[in-house]
């Protein structure tokens, strides 16, 4: 009996791992003459045809190595394309205006996220008609201003909004 779940317990690791597989790529792109850093994610295994993409945004004072990129390595691992960013003045994305960084501007985070959305629909991974936002904790609300009326973005999700 434990031979067999172990087995078990072992098959289903391996299946896993064999999904797990995930490439990332850096890119930068511009909002409001800032520089900014982000991460696109793609199944490794994938055809040659665009993917339905997410862009993905966390909380307050995260950058895009934290909460964002462990919801996109898992929407990555569905299938989808998924997206990160670093607002301006967090992360190695450029500053604010006169060279202000760390501060919370919901103004400046909606504007960040509607430039990202813009920003993945010219890439050639992704399925532009197909665009997606997931907003969490903080962020969340950012994202319902960016999307809304938003004709890039199909669907929206939100986490502990």
């Amino acid at each position: 009996m434990n031979t067999l779940a172990l087995n078990t317990a072992a098959a289903l690791m391996a299946s896993t791992a064999a999904v797990a597989q995930v490439e990332t790529r850096p890119v930068t792109f511009q909002n409001e003459g800032a520089t900014l850093s982000g991460t696109l994610y793609l199944p490794e295994e994938r055809g040659s045809e665009p993917l339905p993409t997410v862009v993905v945004t966390g909380a307050w004072t995260s950058v895009q190595e934290q909460m964002p990129a462990n919801y996109a390595r898992e929407m990555a691992e569905r299938g989808f394309a998924a997206f990160t960013f670093d607002f301006r003045g967090w992360g190695k994305s450029g500053d604010l205006p006169n060279n202000v960084r760390f501060i919370e501007s919901p103004e400046a985070k909606t504007s960040d996220i509607k430039a990202a959305l813009a920003f993945v629909a010219t890439l050639p991974e992704v399925d532009a008609d197909h665009i997606n936002g997931l907003g969490i904790c903080a962020s969340a609300g950012y994202m319902v201003d960016a999307v809304s009326g938003n004709p890039l973005v199909q669907r929206l999700g939100l986490v502990a909004p």
